[in-house]
């Protein structure tokens, strides 16, 4: 019997019958439990599931957090894509040509765990048929892949004739994330071979909500130049820095510059991004970020790293490629100047190495100037530190910091080319499914829609009849109705709303979670002498990312202050570093990995009772741990939650999306009950302190929350819709991506020139999708589906005319460069609508997202099996060179490096002495070659003895001969 499963056999299979199959297959993947089941068994809701992505007419999908998306469902799409099934490839080619390319796209923190997944489910099937995983788009720079491959000697047929044409089509899959996919399509030679096969290709897309955030559509690449700054601009940006920090009026340098307009508009701005720095402050500004000692909680090397990082920051403002990313310290030139200043001001001390490299360069003249409080000489060639001369010289500071800024603006970048893909271009440009846990997100023309030239009204992306809008004014029950239909399995969830006005009065984050560690206990007593259930709270999940200044031992310490040495014995966290799940003790410094042995362990030692002896410390930049698979296999075994009571931080984040996710990091939302603490909770929505939980869908509260995100999430934001034009201009050109005329917006409005490049532009604009009759139809039902939701009157009721849609296209453009004045009409009203929460001429606010861009959260499943590169003389390197390795591996008494996994090394992993008889004995375990490619192995074991019994190609039988010796 061959032991791999072979997906060429059930060709005519019925649809659902072959699913039972795959499904059937899938649990020979799992390990068993010690009650002798599979850990995971697909169910019947998730047969039922990956039956309706594959026939339904929507292609985006939901299913509730937790329901085994990414586990179970994304592997068992790419088996079906592999398989010969008839029924599966009618489907999946969504009324168009054969798919034969699957390219499975992930948000960046799950890509890790998205590629295992397929390569353990997709790397041992149809072993005699050719198909090719990739786990770099990039693989599509190699001359060798291609996309219209067919493999010699392959069997597989899809039969028949039509558009299922017989012949063999090699099957290649393609797993990558969001903007490497979007980086790959602003390459001329990927481009080149894809846009050809663009029908025989299929997206699935995970965390479509995240795909489509109308905050992370856009990917830019770009080549950058130095700025040609002279020096009374670079005394500009000081200046106007300095005011707007101050909140003084404009300089009146700048009346005599070239442009005072640009520098008062930049004026305003920049104490606009002040006002936001201030108001965010107590989220530890979660905007904003200054990464040093004190405001994370890293360790000490990662410190160093980071801070070389940000210290680098202004010279490289277009390094984020997301343009429109919220967070984004490069999102902004301006704003990245800005916050320079204020880093300058605020955390001076980060600069005493630059500050160092370049004092010697301080001229005479500058120092007249600026700064004679101190000694020239002590200033030119001493050695204190910059931020010891300003401790000691305070009224020095400004001058200190005005020679530093001007350096580090010298250095800054600036455009010289760009290109730009966002989602929509892949939205318009392939057949796409996929599905999420959060429903709420834009619509647009699907590919199938746009290759049929469709006049009717864009049908939705994916099921929206539980959306909830203002404008419906919905009534109590019927808004219950449409929540329950969104919550799914997860139907009866408690929860009680808490005010987190304490916040902005904290004087620092220990104290807000000392301030809830009370309030929780103070709940915790009150129900025990009612003797209602008294569960305790175990789960704090930090979705706002206050703290961030402490670390896991302050928070530890915390706990142990607050509750005892006998409530708990552990705190679980998220190792900041690499991403690992953590255990810290509470009553010593004892930090361990949080795996299955030593899950096993707390079983062993508490039971049932380890949910009251464990707490868990979420912060806000991880989604997944690895307690999530412990929980199930808790509450299997016990008959309750781990997550007992789970604490929600949310106070400013007013995202309902992002407080359903925070929420569903208890796999047990039925079970556990949850505190959200938030900030503007209205007295009625306030039970009282003890007044227990009640039903989420019934409090009022929730569906304002509700019906605000779905506005939010129906209306888009100024970014949004104008790479919604962006991408139909795309459409017009036929290509993936856009090349920007205008590569630095603040350059061409400091010199004046930016009227006219923004006067080509909006005439490009309707010309190629005003002009062009698919793209035109497009942007009217885009527009018109988004007017008829808004609450005022007067833009649900306006007819959107040709004339109006060019005035308001032109409208979008100016606003999107900040160019435009209000108009006192209606488009004033359509802008409102279309830029989201922003109230203002510029866009400046911006919400928190990833806080770290250059760490790489490595979010390690239960079922991976990866270690880190060892040093090179603790690697062991076996080589074999042929042609064709597939045809070489078909046989596999000739396979050597199948052969050499299974040699056993000479050298002992293990040795044991015991006595037996009164004999003294010894016991030794050898390794095999494969055990070595573990990560149960330490690199020390791999020494010159170990590589000196191999050699580089080893002999098999000369080997085996050797140990047995």
């Amino acid at each position: 019997q061959p032991n791999f499963f072979d997906l060429t056999r059930h060709e005519r299979l019925p649809l659902r019958d072959f699913i039972e199959v795959l499904c059937q297959n899938f649990c020979r993947y799992q390990r068993q439990t010690d009650d002798g089941q599979y850990q995971i068994v697909p169910t019947e809701k998730q047969k039922a599931f990956l039956a309706r992505i594959l026939c339904a007419e929507e292609c985006f999908h939901f299913s509730e957090v937790g329901s085994g998306k990414t586990k179970v469902i994304l592997p068992l799409l790419c088996q079906a894509f592999l398989s010969s099934n008839e029924a599966v490839h009618e489907q999946l080619a969504r009324g168009g040509q054969c798919k034969h390319v699957l390219v499975v796209l992930v948000p960046e923190h799950l890509l890790h765990d998205a590629r295992s997944q397929v390569f353990r489910y997709c790397l041992n099937l149809n072993f005699r048929d050719e198909y090719r995983v990739y786990d770099d788009i990039f693989a599509l720079l190699h001359q060798d892949v291609q996309l219209g491959g067919q493999p010699a000697g392959s069997k597989f047929s899809l039969g028949g004739g039509g558009k299922f044409p017989r012949g063999p089509r090699m099957k290649q899959i393609f797993v990558t994330s969001f903007n490497q996919f979007k980086k790959a399509l602003t390459n001329d030679a990927i481009c080149a071979k894809v846009w050809p096969h663009r029908e025989h290709i299929l997206v699935v897309a995970d965390e479509v909500d995240d795909f489509l955030d109308r905050d992370k559509l856009v990917f830019n690449i770009c080549s950058n130049k130095p700025n040609a700054f002279d020096k009374s601009t670079l005394a500009l940006y000081y200046e106007v820095s300095r005011a707007a920090y101050g909140a003084e009026a404009a300089p009146p340098r700048v009346g005599a510059s070239p442009n005072p307009q640009y520098w008062r508009q930049l004026h305003d701005k920049l104490g606009a991004l002040h006002a936001e720095i201030q108001d965010a402050s107590r989220s530890i500004n979660k905007s904003f970020g200054i990464f040093n000692e004190t405001t994370l909680r890293h360790c000490s090397t990662n410190i160093a790293h980071d801070i070389e990082g940000y210290k680098s920051l202004i010279a490289r403002p277009y390094e984020s490629v997301n343009r429109a990313m919220p967070g984004s310290y490069y999102s902004d030139v301006e704003r990245t100047i800005y916050l320079t200043y204020v880093i300058l001001v605020e955390d001076i001390a980060k600069y005493d190495e630059l500050f160092q490299q370049e004092r010697k360069f301080l001229s005479f003249e500058y120092w007249s100037a600026h700064v004679s409080q101190i000694d020239y000489d002590d200033l030119v060639y001493g050695l204190d530190r910059l931020s010891e001369i300003v401790s000691k010289q305070p009224d020095a500071k400004d001058g200190l910091v005005r020679f530093l800024y001007e350096i580090i603006l010298r250095r800054m970048e600036v455009r010289d080319r760009s290109r730009s893909v966002n989602s929509i271009d892949v939205i318009f440009n392939f057949d796409c499914i996929g599905f999420t846990g959060t429903p709420f997100i834009d619509n647009y023309p699907t590919f199938a829609y746009l290759r049929c030239q469709r006049e009717d009204e864009i049908p939705d992306m994916i099921d929206r009849s539980f959306y909830a809008y203002s404008s419906e004014a919905l009534g109590a029950d019927l808004f219950e109705e449409r929540f329950a239909r969104f919550q799914g399995q997860n139907s009866h969830v408690l929860v009680e709303y808490v005010p987190s006005d304490f916040v902005a009065a904290a004087d620092d984050e220990l104290a807000v979670l000392e301030h809830i560690f009370a309030r929780e206990e103070r709940v915790r007593l009150q129900r025990a002498e009612q003797s209602a259930e008294a569960g305790c709270s175990n789960v704090l999940v930090d979705l706002c990312g206050i703290f961030k200044r402490s670390s896991i031992h302050d928070v530890r310490d915390l706990v142990l202050r607050q509750f005892g040495p006998d409530r708990f014995h552990y705190v679980y966290h998220i190792d900041q570093v690499d991403g690992s799940d953590r255990v810290l003790c509470v009553n010593s410094n004892s930090d361990v990995q949080f795996d299955e042995e030593f899950y096993k362990f707390l079983c062993k030692t508490y039971g049932e009772a380890l949910r009251e002896r464990i707490f868990f410390f979420v912060d806000n930049r991880n989604v997944i741990g690895k307690d999530v698979p412990f929980q199930l296999v808790y509450q299997r075994r016990f008959g309750q939650p781990l997550f007992m009571q789970s604490v929600v931080l949310a106070h400013d984040v007013d995202d309902f999306s992002k407080i359903w996710q925070a929420m569903g990091r208890s796999r047990t939302m039925n079970e556990t009950r949850f505190s959200i603490y938030k900030s503007g909770v209205p007295e009625d929505a306030v039970a009282g302190e003890g007044a227990g939980v009640r039903d989420i869908k019934a409090q009022r509260f929730t569906q304002r929350l509700y019906e605000r995100n779905c506005d939010c999430k129906m209306a888009g934001n100024l970014s949004s819709i104008y790479q919604t034009l962006v991408s139909l201009f795309n459409l017009s050109q036929g290509r993936f991506y856009f090349c920007d005329e205008i590569v630095n917006t603040f350059l061409e409005k400091m010199d004046g020139t930016i009227g006219g490049k923004l006067a080509r532009h909006e005439e490009q604009l309707v010309q190629k999708v005003l002009g062009v009759q698919v793209p035109a139809r497009v942007l009217a039902h885009i527009l018109a589906s988004k007017f008829r939701r808004s609450p005022v009157p007067a833009v649900a009721e306006e007819p959107l005319t040709p004339a109006v849609l060019e005035a308001l296209l032109r409208h979008v453009v100016q606003q999107k460069f900040e160019q435009r004045l209000p108009s006192g009409d209606i488009f004033d009203e359509f802008l409102l609508l279309l830029s989201g929460e922003q109230r203002s001429l510029m866009e400046i606010s911006y919400t928190k997202q990833q806080q770290k861009q250059k760490q790489k959260q490595r979010n390690k499943s239960q079922d991976s099996d990866t270690m880190d590169v060892f040093d090179k003389r603790h690697q062991l390197e076996l080589c074999v060179e042929v042609d064709n390795y597939f045809a070489y591996a078909l046989e596999a008494r000739t396979d050597l490096p199948r052969r050499w996994l299974n040699l056993p090394l000479p050298v002992p992993i293990l040795s044991l002495t015991c006595a037996l008889g009164g004999e003294r004995r010894e016991i030794h375990v050898y390794p095999t070659l494969q055990f070595v490619y573990s990560h149960h192995i330490q690199a020390s074991y791999i020494t010159q003895e170990v590589k000196d019994a191999l050699g580089s190609h080893p002999d098999p039988d000369g080997v085996c001969a050797r140990f047995l010796a």
